[in-house]
């Protein structure tokens, strides 16, 4: 049979740029460097393109393992609709300890923002969204402001983000300490990994360098989604992380998924796009 239609463009070509080198980083005990990657999704016809919002996705592992092309796959639906995609990544605790994971993801950022034109970004508008360990990443980009983070190249632009995606990270890693202490073959890789810093007798510091603790008005806006059965990041991580940013002034949706398990596939369907796009064009629309 034979058939003719009519042609269509609804949906854009979307390519995939893949592993772009955005930092160089010293290995093997300062004698070798090592190249951070990322990877891109953009419209295919780069003529026809116009600035279009950032979308910075972070992989999870623990902190102890990243692959930035995994979820390609899940981000092309982002892609479609609208936004410039990238997935970078970053060092683990293997390699360095904290805060080495989160000055690669801001060097990230600020690559992406000196090559605007490059890759068809409207650099007002750069989201940065993660799972696990990388959404706690994605929340300290946008919380923590400290000039010593930014290192490297491209100092001139910015590390700012306009808003944050959280899919179920850890942000307060005290909240486990107790738990570990009766582990005590573990408890100096957990404090290593999850960038804990104790007293010198090994209890928490009260002084908590981390998230929670720097949550300003000038915060940007947070979409924070976490299942109700996540049997490896308690749900009480995001209920704190919500009620610290309401009580701080900061705008913020929680969306709680039932029964969903820690990185199940609930979190990477149609109604969970569609939860995001929504929230980063009203971020977009309100600063435009």
């Amino acid at each position: 049979m034979i058939r003719t239609i009519p042609a269509d463009r609804t949906w854009p070509n979307i390519a995939l740029i893949s592993d772009i080198t955005y930092k160089n980083e010293d290995s093997w005990y300062g004698e070798t460097q090592r190249p951070l990657k990322l990877s891109v999704l953009m419209p295919k016809h780069r003529e026809e393109c116009k600035p279009m919002p950032l979308l910075l996705w972070l992989c999870g592992g623990n902190f102890q393992v990243v692959d930035h092309n995994i979820w390609i796959p899940e981000m092309v639906d982002y892609a479609r609709r609208g936004f410039i995609v990238a997935s970078a990544e970053y060092r683990t605790v293997n390699d360095v300890p904290y805060p080495a994971p989160l000055v690669d993801v801001k060097a990230a950022i600020r690559y992406l923002r000196a090559h605007k034109e490059r890759y068809c970004i409207d650099d007002r508008y750069i989201f940065v969204m993660g799972e696990s360990a990388g959404a706690a990443l994605a929340c300290y980009a946008g919380i923590l402001k400290d000039p010593a983070l930014d290192q490297g190249d491209f100092l001139e632009v910015s590390s700012a983000v306009s808003g944050v995606i959280d899919l179920y990270g850890p942000v307060d890693f005290r909240l486990d300490f107790e738990n570990v202490r009766e582990h005590p073959a573990k408890h100096g890789a957990y404090l290593q990994r999850t960038m804990a810093f104790p007293n010198e007798d090994g209890s928490p510091s009260e002084a908590d360098p981390l998230a929670l603790s720097h949550i300003t008005p000038d915060t940007p806006p947070f979409l924070i989604l976490h299942g109700t059965g996540d049997e490896k990041v308690p749900l009480k991580q995001s209920d704190d992380l919500y009620a610290t940013l309401t009580e701080k002034g900061v705008p913020a949706d929680y969306i709680r998924i039932e029964g969903a398990i820690h990185g199940e596939d609930s979190f990477y369907q149609p109604r969970i796009v569609d939860l995001v796009v929504e929230f980063m064009n009203r971020i977009v629309n309100d600063l435009e």
